[in-house]
């Protein structure tokens, strides 16, 4: 499954929150409580400490009480969630009955956007993480339509209804997109932001017309050698540049387009077989042709266990034995899968290396080579030498440099950078200071700078999405907003109207401006937005306590307003007791854990 839970956003005031508050509370009437719930979220992010905080205070202005908000790890998370051991009840029940009611979570995913295992029937706890219990059958069946078309344009359209029916039903009320924000020296062009987040830049269109060089600054070292042994984003970022691939994402779009190969795949009649013709004029860095044989060996390595290579279990899962991809002719490759994958492209999407080289290296040395460092050892440069844009020009594994150059033989549109450097540089400081100075061109979003460190002259912040979402997911076992046996109505359609409800209670303006400090954008479905299939036509629902209130009441509930009491002057008074209220709260929170 391409998600998993994300721990954090990044560290943010206290100030935000206390001013968000004291407006809303200065602002608000509360509804009389009509009942009442517990919340449950993981302590690991201060931005999302404070939007949970936030909604605790919000809930009661529509009539629904908060007994306790269990702010803790993860350990104690899973066992009321995706991992509760069905031992007392043959479902995920309340919180007060071990389970959860809203638990504060957030998920991230690719620019594919996968939601396999988590809100479709048979994915319900124990058998995926499909802990919300959420059932329609309408869902499911759009979305093995979804899994299975391998036409782009008919797919994006079934992940628009799925998304629809998500918006609609409201499993997850998802709060905001979150965005990171990078730091760029004024003028670079054409650099497609969602793709460089996504660590997948098309290198070849960046410039900097100045002097066609860019240098880009991380916060990590860089310590993977090759292809088969990489797992850091950072070292894979330099990887795209060089090693080319039979398909890469458009700038823009963000679909894929062929790169090395000639045309889009041609399918066998059960769409589990596909089969590629090469571009002509395909070549690697070397100047060799690119062959068919390069991408099976290549592919052939990544599922030898000796290689160690670190995308073994996955290419294992789609692949059966090292023959399932072969050379059909020098110029035409054939990948047979274990199933259907809507997402094939992706995955022959690979980087390749010159077989005629590697192979007679492993003969000679083994296949010690994937761990030598490049331009080293026994490999040299044979394990970097690619059919991408770039080519490898300098490895400094001391201190973590990266120097690639233009691929004069490469197939696609020639680079536009003579230069292109990634290089470590300690702290957010001093990467940003060298930044102003105009040493380097790039400070990356993992530094977590503010909109105040790019407003000298010459730079700029740059805000991008990231394929990731943070959400309120709902029991839908609740006896109120989930199955609505307890509503004053009693059917699933009051319990739905009590969700949205809630979601019109969600001041996700305030989140953005005021926690994240205009780190992200108001949530609509649990698609990223930087996903190629997100419907852009949909709307964040709106902050209207009045509308929430109707809702509540077409739930059945009677509605009873009281305007609380302010006894403080100004928003400075309110600001403080925010402040008091926030530092309580985390107080008692730590001492339960």
């Amino acid at each position: 499954m391409n998600k998993k839970a994300i721990l954090g956003i990044g560290l943010v005031v206290l100030f935000g929150l206390s001013m968000a508050l004291g407006q809303i509370q200065a602002q608000e009437t509360e509804l009389q409580e009509v009942f009442s719930i517990n919340l449950l979220s993981p302590n690991t992010s201060a931005a999302r400490n404070q939007w949970s905080l936030l909604m605790e205070n919000q809930l009661p202005k529509i009539g629904i009480g908060v007994d306790f908000h269990e702010s803790t790890g993860w350990g104690n998370i899973a066992p009321r969630t995706w991992s509760y051991p069905l031992i007392d009840f043959d479902y995920v029940p309340t919180y007060a009955e071990g389970g959860f009611d809203i638990l504060f979570v957030g998920w991230s995913w690719g620019l594919d956007w996968d939601p396999t295992g988590l809100f479709e029937t048979t994915a319900i706890v124990p058998y995926g993480d499909n802990f919300y219990q959420y059932s329609n059958p309408a869902y499911d069946t759009k979305l093995n339509q979804y899994l299975t078309e391998l036409d782009q344009a008919t797919q994006i359209g079934y992940a628009k209804e799925m998304q629809a029916m998500l918006y609609e039903d409201l499993p997850a009320i998802v709060l905001i997109y979150p965005k990171s924000l990078f730091g760029f020296k004024e003028g670079l062009t054409d650099i497609d932001g969602l793709l460089l987040g996504a660590g997948v830049a098309r290198y070849e269109y960046w410039d900097d017309p100045a002097d066609h060089i860019i240098k880009y600054a991380i916060p990590a070292d860089l310590k993977e050698w090759n292809t088969f042994v990489v797992e850091s984003f950072y070292d894979s970022q330099w990887m795209q540049g060089v090693y080319g691939a039979l398909y890469e994402r458009q700038q823009i779009t963000n679909v894929y387009e062929p790169v090395l190969a000639a045309d889009f795949p041609t399918y066998s009649s059960d769409l589990k077989n596909m089969t590629i013709d090469i571009a002509a004029g395909a070549k690697f860095s070397s100047g060799e042709d690119v062959l068919a044989e390069d991408f099976a060996y290549t592919i052939q390595l990544h599922m030898t266990p000796a290689v160690g290579s670190s995308s073994y279990s996955y290419f294992r899962t789609w692949f059966e034995t090292n023959a399932s991809v072969y050379a059909v002719d020098a110029d035409t490759i054939q990948f047979n899968m274990t199933d259907v994958n809507a997402f094939s492209l992706g995955v022959v999407s690979f980087g390749i290396i010159d077989k005629s080289v590697v192979e007679p290296l492993i003969g000679t040395w083994g296949h010690a080579i994937f761990n030598e460092v490049p331009f080293t050892g026994n490999v040299g440069d044979a394990l970097v030498v690619g059919a991408g844009p770039f080519l490898l020009d300098t490895f400094d594994s001391v201190n973590s440099v990266v120097k690639l150059i233009p691929n004069t033989n490469y197939v696609g549109d020639a680079p536009l950078l003579l230069e292109w450097y990634m290089t470590f540089i300690a702290g957010k400081d001093t990467a940003v200071a060298e930044l102003i100075a105009g040493t380097i061109d790039i400070v990356d979003a993992q530094y977590y700078p503010v909109v105040a460190d790019f407003t000298p002259s010459g730079v700029e912040g740059v805000l991008v999405s990231d394929p990731s979402h943070q959400e309120m997911a709902i029991n839908l076992k609740h006896p109120v907003f989930g199955t609505g046996e307890l509503t004053p109505v009693g059917t699933p359609a009051a319990a739905k109207a009590v969700r949205k409800a809630i979601s019109h209670s969600v001041p996700r303006d305030v989140i953005v401006d005021q926690i994240l400090e205009g780190l992200g954008a108001p949530g609509v479905t649990p698609c990223p937005i930087v996903a190629v299939c997100y419907d852009d036509t949909l709307e964040a629902y709106a902050y209207d306590l009045e509308l929430a209130i109707e809702y509540m009441e077409d739930a059945g509930f009677e509605v009873i307003t009281t305007i609380p009491p302010v006894t403080t002057t100004g928003i400075a008074g309110l600001v403080f007791l925010s402040f008091l209220g926030l530092a309580s709260v985390l107080a008692f929170r730590r001492y339960r854990k």
